[in-house]
């Protein structure tokens, strides 16, 4: 079986949050480091108060735009560079996670699009992480412009309230792959253990049916779907999330627990 990647979110909230968290994977086995730029409320300020300021324009009838300050901009360039320096040898993995998919970043497109854009023109990303609700045309032009920077696109869903049968799960993988992404994600939420063996019968079939073609990373969440971070590679899944101190998704483990679970089953 091939090599199961484990990788690490940087959860932190502003730039000594996130630089003490980087610097305690680098001194792990992890083979990426995700990082969760929406949790970093502090470095895109202007996109929250312009959101705000876009509810309140809802409220009274008016409208609102809203635009990505240069500060942002600057801090955003500033702290991928910064990444790459303190995490030699790990892959680095940017995610926009937005409210919509369970993460912290306001649904807006605009905001999602331009930050994608200036993270990918650090020239310094492995991997770009693509929400599958993004418009077509932005998921088009990010798409381009990752290739064209040598970036894989991860497209992902993220189902926070259910699991479907085994034949939605495959309709799911079959559209985030004709988007043209390298790499599909998809993650479901378990309220049975028997959700949690549909999503790892998914995940096998579709393997099997797209030829070991497309790379993919699927999971059950939470505590009863912690079982399919560890067997998932077994079914298909390449990469897998540990922990190194906060969490950013229900379920996930300590690093050292999952390596040594990835270990036994011949999946490191």
């Amino acid at each position: 079986m091939e090599k199961v990647k484990v990788c690490v979110p940087i959860t932190g909230q502003n730039q000594t949050e996130i630089e003490q968290q980087a610097h305690a994977i680098a001194a792990t086995d992890a083979d990426v480091v995700e990082w969760r730029f929406d949790l970093a409320m502090a470095l895109y300020p202007s996109v929250q108060e312009a959101a705000a300021h876009t509810r309140d324009a809802a409220e009274d009838g008016s409208s609102a735009e809203i635009d990505v300050a240069s500060e942002d901009a600057r801090q955003l360039q500033a702290m991928i560079a910064r990444l790459r320096a303190l995490l030699p040898g790990k892959e680095l993995l940017f995610t926009i996670r937005t409210q919509r998919q369970g993460g912290s970043f306001p649904n807006d497109a605009a905001a999602y699009r331009r930050f994608c854009t200036l993270a990918l023109a650090s020239a310094r990303l492995d991997y770009l992480d693509l929400e599958d609700t993004t418009p077509a045309e932005d998921s088009r032009a990010l798409m381009t412009l990752a290739h064209e920077m040598g970036v894989r696109v991860i497209a992902s869903y993220h189902d926070f309230e259910k699991t479907p049968a085994v034949e939605e799960i495959l309709e799911k993988l079959r559209a985030l792959r004709a988007t043209g992404a390298d790499i599909l994600k998809a993650a479901y939420m378990p309220t049975k253990t028997s959700d949690v063996a549909t999503l790892l019968l998914a995940t096998a079939r579709f393997r099997e049916e797209d030829a070991a073609t497309h790379p993919l990373i699927t999971m059950s969440m939470g505590e009863i779907g912690q079982i399919s971070r560890l067997v998932g590679g077994a079914f298909g899944s390449m990469l897998t999330f540990a922990t190194v101190g906060e969490s950013s998704a229900p379920g996930q483990m300590p690093i050292e627990a999952v390596r040594a679970a990835l270990t036994q089953l011949s999946l490191h």
